[in-house]
């Protein structure tokens, strides 16, 4: 009887050890590494069609292909200091921003052949930087910087005129960081301070003014236009965590997600609508949501690399870029492995806990769809783990803990589910 339950042990081991490993596999291969031919960190990057592709980063690093991701070739860019932003109209003209003097001083480059050469210029105004570089045509661009600048120009760059922004008594000293239009009329700018706060902005007519539609505990790094009605921005610091969030009216309002990852949402990349991807930076995960942004789940990097951006030029096609020059490129065919379990994620899930806040108890539901050894940790702000909250084999179902706050301090926690490669995190927060 000992020696049989002994074999049923072993194979309960062997197939928790199959799964996990499809599990990882099915995973972390939605991204491939490639081969690069740069070791600076990529922050950056721009496309025009499912050929030509920009990368741009630390050291002045411009890296592009031709031919869709067969081979990339490095630019000579004429400067040393990292490249802030990047944006392609066509395969031929493209524009740049480098910051230097410690901030402060901006260099634009532009290129007129598709990044063979580069040729640069100082921006007019030393006293502020700028990080963003938007243009709609070979005319008519945009640039935002540092105390809420918003420049504007109809002749390629050869002038710029600022924008009037609505004022507040603090906001709009923000800077901005990320612009996305619609057209030609209707856009959306972010950005924000690390520790203080962050803003979203909309023009509806055509970049003359800006108002103030979204406030934020953290800055913003990214915003995107879906449609006319659906728009996502993107952002988060060390203590608040990601962040994201949708409107439904064009940007005029805004909804919040609660995340609750580590790391700062760089850029909101969408697959198709029931598939966002949000690379999180220095947190080497991606977040992904199946439900337009409503909730997210994490995804590790391959190489558990910080990935800075990421794109999909269609349903099939995508790029990523990070640390140490890492490209990885989304593959699709790799969907549907693991014994065609592709819902996995949509069923794996860690739920927010309930009440949230809470004071003295609260509970926290997860489904397992698999027999899984499951760990559930509690984290503070600052990452420390302050318990584990469950550590065990599990078997397919919906499970709940009834979690008290004795010995904790009131305050924002985090709490984690790993599994294999699958690894959610929630936010809860404690009042006492």
């Amino acid at each position: 009887m000992n020696h049989y339950f002994k074999n049923i042990i072993k194979l309960l081991f062997v197939f928790f050890i199959i799964n996990s490993a499809a599990d990882i596999f099915a995973q972390n291969e939605f991204w491939v590494r490639q081969p690069s031919p740069v070791h600076a960190h990529l922050s950056r990057c721009s496309f025009v069609d499912s050929l030509n592709i920009w990368a741009v980063g630390d050291s002045g690093a411009i890296i592009h292909t031709s031919n869709g991701g067969i081979n990339w070739v490095v630019q000579n860019s004429n400067i040393n200091s990292m490249i802030e932003d990047v944006c392609f109209i066509n395969k031929r003209l493209g524009w740049a921003l480098s910051n230097d003097f410690y901030g402060l001083g901006t260099i634009i480059l532009k290129t007129t052949n598709g990044g063979i050469t580069w040729t640069n210029y100082r921006y007019s105004d030393t006293t502020i930087a700028i990080n963003a570089v938007y243009f709609l045509d070979s005319l008519n661009g945009y640039l935002g910087g540092s105390s809420g600048t918003i420049m504007k120009t109809s002749d390629a760059g050869d002038s710029w005129t600022r924008c009037r922004l609505e004022v507040s008594s603090f906001f709009h000293t923000l800077p901005i960081t990320r612009f996305n239009f619609l057209n030609e009329q209707y856009g959306l700018a972010v950005g924000g301070v690390m520790d203080v706060a962050g803003t979203a902005w909309k023009t509806t007519d055509y970049g003359n003014n800006w108002a103030i539609t979204d406030t934020t505990p953290e800055p913003l790094a990214d915003c995107l236009y879906y449609n006319s009605d659906l728009a996502f921005t993107s952002g988060g610091d060390f203590e608040y965590g990601s962040s994201f969030a949708y409107s439904i009216n064009g940007g005029n309002t805004w909804v919040d997600s609660n995340i609750g990852f580590f790391g700062i949402g760089r850029r909101v990349a969408v697959r198709k609508l029931n598939d966002i991807w949000v690379p999180t930076a220095f947190s080497a995960e991606f977040v992904r949501s199946f439900d337009s942004g409503h909730s997210f789940m994490a995804y590790t990097v391959p190489d558990t690399n910080s990935v800075y951006d990421a794109i999909f030029i269609d349903t099939i096609r995508g790029w990523a870029f990070g640390v140490g020059g890492a490209i990885y490129k989304y593959n699709n065919n790799l969907i549907g492995i693991s014994n065609n379990r592709n819902n996995l994620p949509a069923v794996f899930s860690l739920m927010q806990n309930y009440p949230n806040p809470f004071n003295p108890a609260t509970t926290i539901e997860y489904a397992v769809p698999i027999t899984s050894l499951v760990r559930i940790t509690l984290y503070d702000m600052l990452g420390r783990e302050v318990k584990v909250l469950v550590n065990e084999l599990k078997q397919p179902g919906t499970h709940s803990i009834a979690f008290t706050s004795d010995g904790l301090s009131s305050g924002v926690y985090f709490y984690r589910l790993e599994s294999g490669s699958i690894i959610q995190t929630k936010k809860l927060v404690l009042l006492k």
